[in-house]
């Protein structure tokens, strides 16, 4: 038996969840697929998929195994790497990411990394959930927010400051902002990507404290939000990085600035029990060193 072969055609039924999907993309037919993962399982004296007519799930044996079998490949990849030319990086990363930083920030600096490293592939998925890293077989997340506990290791990368922006067309025709509270008589533009859509956080007598908002348009991605503002449908929660050169240029107009929220840092997650090849040593490192360049 290749046991390596098999490992690959085991990450890849529990990435697909379906013999079928993972022989397609693997270009096998499903039973040389069932046939590796029995042997597997025979090898290991485990079960590691429950198999109906209908679907499969991986055991609590198999997910154990699927991250050391991580780690093994990884390991395998790192052999590949030329002893004669340690700078030549090869292999395939998986990143997730915020759509706000994705859009605006992550493009310059994997473009750089890139150039630098031809032989290395990257995939790189825009999405606003958390992303489950060793369950979704991901090399690595950007998150913006304060993190939750977790099992996975976390660098800072920098801060996201946001402003509240609006037309000036918008402002002409309505009351004053000039408190946060005044946003109840305005209609604000919702990011239902937000863990709090309708609640807006602002600094108050020196306290971060949550106002209470609404609006008639709605939409889980801040370039929406920012066509919309910028057309003078209502007032926006955006990040800077968003509406400084629209500020600049007098098609936006901050308000509030005096109540800004707190920037939210953003940091680089991966597994922290897990080997790191060159590549994403390398990957991580660029990042970090990047990131603030862009903000």
């Amino acid at each position: 038996m290749d046991i390596i072969k098999s490992i690959q055609i085991f990450q890849q039924v529990a990435k697909e969840q379906s013999f079928t999907r993972a022989a397609e993309q693997l270009n096998l037919v499903p039973s040389a697929v069932s046939r590796q993962i029995n042997e597997l399982e025979k090898w290991l004296g485990i079960r590691l998929i429950n198999r109906t007519t209908r679907s499969l799930h991986i055991t609590k044996e198999g997910r154990d195994y699927l991250e050391k079998m991580a780690l093994i490949l990884d390991q395998v990849e790192s052999l590949q790497q030329s002893p004669q030319n340690p700078q030549t990086l090869k292999g395939k990363l998986r990143i997730t990411a915020p759509m706000m930083i994705g859009q605006h920030i992550l493009p310059e600096i994997l473009s750089g990394f890139k150039s630098q490293h031809s032989e290395v592939q990257i995939s790189l998925s825009l999405m606003n959930r958390k992303v489950d890293l060793i369950e979704e077989d991901y090399d690595l997340a950007i998150r913006a927010g304060h993190l939750a506990d977790s099992n996975l290791y976390a660098r800072e990368l920098g801060h996201i400051a946001f402003k509240t922006v609006a037309a000036p067309s918008y402002l002409d025709t309505r009351p004053p902002l000039l408190m946060p509270k005044d946003l109840a008589d305005h209609n604000c533009l919702i990011n239902t990507a937000l863990t709090t859509p309708k609640r807006w956080r602002y600094k108050i007598e020196d306290k971060n404290k949550m106002v209470k908002v609404n609006g008639d348009l709605e939409t889980n991605e801040s370039l929406c939000l920012l066509t919309f503002a910028k057309a003078g449908h209502g007032v926006a929660l955006l990040p800077e990085l968003y509406v400084n050169q629209d500020i600049a240029e007098g098609s936006l107009v901050e308000v509030l600035a005096d109540f800004a929220p707190e920037p939210l840092p953003v940091h680089i997650l991966y597994a922290s029990n897990r080997f790191l090849n060159p590549t994403l040593k390398a990957l991580i490192r660029h990042i970090s060193d990047q990131f603030n360049h862009r903000l």
